[in-house]
């Protein structure tokens, strides 16, 4: 299970207006940007799919996948979030369905989706276990789960940690924030590879294992990345990403896709 940090309480008023800095460094826009195209792609929205978007955000996701023709919901407990979400929907050429709810109460019909998908959210949830149990109840049984999130215990965390160790031995000061081996404040659960598959294999038939980039945010990372020609800088992000995908472990963001398991905790509840 996922490791538990304080007492979570849901944050109707969650904003992430001042979550992400205005100017994104290289490392960071390539790493959310593949994120992005590794969750989506396992989605497959076509119509006539049914997908749910579990902690939706702004809804920039499904918004993103309503040109493949599937019918789109969002579901999102910050009132500040659903507001921008149906704001950016407003202009929208396809269905898209937003709904006020926690991940870990979702209120769907069993089975009611052919896709269900969460990504960067699952860490910011009260129990994620309860959620993904709730993400296989609504999901069909030919249907798919996309869970993605950040790995922190990624390449990059474990080698920064050990320079930070080794800086405060040698000159008693450690490494200059941002520490990206720490937990935000706004997560509520540490995910790491072994916690993201035990829990997904919980109620999951895990088909696939995917990490995403190397070395986001590890010091001076960034600079060195800004100070060569631009080509180069990407040349070597996919390079590093190529890399992650063969050892998912080492990724600094994990997604997961699986088929919902036959029988799973909660499914006496549409019998």
């Amino acid at each position: 299970m996922a490791e538990k940090r304080g007492r979570p309480r849901a944050n109707l008023d969650w904003d992430d207006e001042d979550v992400l800095p205005p100017v994104l460094s290289r490392d960071t826009e390539f790493v959310f940007r593949r994120m992005t195209e590794e969750t989506l792609k396992a989605v497959e929205a076509r119509a006539p799919h049914r997908v749910l978007d579990v902690g939706c955000g702004r809804g920039i996701d499904a918004l993103a996948l309503i040109w493949q023709g599937g019918i789109l919901f969002g579901c999102e407990p910050s009132r500040v979030m659903l507001h921008k979400a149906k704001e950016g929907a407003k202009n929208s050429r396809g269905v898209f369905r937003l709904v006020s709810s926690l991940a870990e109460d979702l209120p769907f019909a069993h089975r009611a989706f052919h896709r269900v998908f969460c990504k960067g959210a699952i860490d910011h949830f009260l129990d994620p276990d309860q959620a993904v149990a709730e993400m296989c109840r609504v999901a069909s049984p030919e249907g798919k789960v996309i869970i993605s999130v950040a790995n922190f215990e990624s390449l990059s965390c474990f080698l920064a940690r050990g320079l930070d160790r080794l800086a405060r031995r040698i000159s008693g000061r450690g490494i200059p924030p941002p520490h990206i081996w720490k937990i935000p404040r706004d997560h509520t659960y540490k995910f790491d590879h072994p916690t993201l598959l035990g829990l997904a294999g919980k109620y999951l038939r895990v088909e696939s294992v995917r990490g995403v980039s190397l070395l986001w945010g590890f010091p001076w990372w960034a600079r060195v990345l800004n100070r060569i020609p631009q080509i180069m800088a990407l040349i070597l992000l996919r390079c590093l990403d190529k890399i992650a995908s063969w050892r998912p472990d080492w990724g600094d963001v994990l997604v997961v896709v699986g088929r919902p398991r036959n029988q799973f905790p909660g499914d006496e509840r549409s019998s």
